[in-house]
């Protein structure tokens, strides 16, 4: 039987639930402030967790967040109810970590098909995240790194390993090691259950797969992500040993890791550099950012990384009185493998409502593009050997490739 938990001061709230449930399989147990309803929930340990906002001792929010700071309650689905409408409201929900925002009061229907939502969606998590557990032969580390902000690594970092996920349906990671102030969760519509921040805490010595997983969440075509923290105030350093034995864990359960990188070249992001086996070195179509890519460029030369470990990615991130790309292969002494389009309204746009351009613009120039280019990033035992299985994207770029090959 599904357990469900219901924390909330209001007891006509707690009968509203059981009576919208009773016709169901669930065992409902009530508490009537947030402490209660922690201790509750260590007590039972129910499927789903629905809470309140407005509680005397601890609002919902930080109740959520207690729950989440538990290995037990990583992954648990939690529904908060408020009275509140608003588009703040959801965002605080989520930031908290919560699933899901229902406004009181509810109609009875919703409030079913919003945890049947939420369950079923824990169970295609869980069994992604078992899938991905299993020993992987082969794997690779991406990177993406730039020293300017502003020319959408994260954007590309979300969207390549979606198309990555879709192309091969694979384990795969996606790493925001934008530790101060990430971006893939809002991008993914994602709550922040789990971070870097709760993987601080560990060494290089005692840190294990055990630990790493229960910061990991998954999106919902099977992407796993590690999220950071949206607020500096929020972020604990993570030590660079500690990282770096994290990827040598991560890469025996994920077929392909992606790894956003802050704009720098501190610790943290050196290391991910070095154990990477492809760097997507991004610019912009500016001088401001070519001069970053050319910083960039002499670092990696004096680190002794190999040529061919670097590729460089144009994103026109204006549509004109950019410079062309013959003066930026010129001045970089380096040639462009890839140019994403210009476009910037509708990934504005997508990111907005947190839905990723890949899935929103199926139909765009540059969602073709993320989908070749996962292909060309792709492992050559991949590339060379049609999947039992093909999924569609792989269809896709499959006759794209013979259609190119004909002219």
């Amino acid at each position: 039987m599904i357990k469900i938990l219901s924390i909330d001061d209001e007891k006509i709230f707690h009968n509203m639930i059981i009576h919208a449930l009773k016709a169901h399989d669930y065992q409902v147990e009530t508490a009537l402030n947030g402490n209660e309803g922690i201790q509750k929930a260590r007590a039972f340990k129910p499927d789903l967790i629905i809470t309140d906002v407005m509680m005397p001792d601890m609002n919902g929010y930080e109740v959520t967040t207690a729950l989440r700071r538990e290995d037990e309650f990583a992954h648990t689905p939690i529904l908060v109810l408020t009275a509140q409408a608003d588009m703040q409201a959801k965002l605080e929900a989520f930031e908290a970590g919560a699933d899901d925002h229902l406004t009181k009061p509810f109609v009875p229907q919703e409030l079913l098909a919003r945890i049947e939502a939420l369950l079923r969606r824990s169970q295609r998590n869980l069994s992604s995240r078992k899938e991905a557990g299993t020993t992987t032969e082969n794997s690779s580390l991406i990177a993406l790194h730039s020293l300017r902000g502003g020319t959408g690594c994260s954007s590309l970092a979300v969207n390549l390993s979606l198309a990555m996920q879709e192309l091969w349906q694979k384990p795969t990671l996606l790493l925001d090691l934008a530790t101060t102030a990430g971006q893939v969760a809002l991008m993914l519509n994602a709550p922040l259950k789990r971070t870097w921040a709760d993987l601080a805490r560990f060494s290089a010595g005692n840190i294990d797969s055990e630990a790493i997983n229960s910061a990991i969440n998954q999106y919902e075509n099977g992407l796993s992500f590690i999220p950071s923290p949206t607020l500096p105030s929020e972020a604990t350093p993570l030590e660079k040993e500690t990282l770096k034995t994290a990827l040598k864990i991560l890469a025996k359960e994920y077929n392909y890791i992606f790894a956003d990188l802050p704009h720098d070249f501190h610790p943290m992001t050196l290391s991910t550099l070095d154990e990477a086996d492809r760097i997507l070195l991004v610019v912009a179509p500016e001088m401001a950012s070519i001069r970053a890519a050319a910083a960039a460029l002499d670092t990696y030369s004096k680190l002794g990384y190999p040529p061919e470990k670097i590729t460089l990615v144009l994103n026109a991130i204006m549509p004109r009185s950019g410079l062309s790309k013959e003066k930026i292969e010129s001045a970089l002494s380096l040639p462009i493998t890839v140019t994403v389009p210009y476009v910037a309204d509708k990934f504005v746009h997508a990111i907005n409502y947190g839905q990723p351009f890949l899935f929103k613009y199926p139909e765009e120039t540059a969602t073709n593009l993320f989908e070749d280019f996962s292909f060309y990033l792709s492992q050559s035992e991949h590339k060379e050997n049609k999947p039992a299985a093909s999924s569609e994207t792989w269809q896709r770029v499959y006759k794209r490739i013979k259609a190119r090959k004909k002219k």
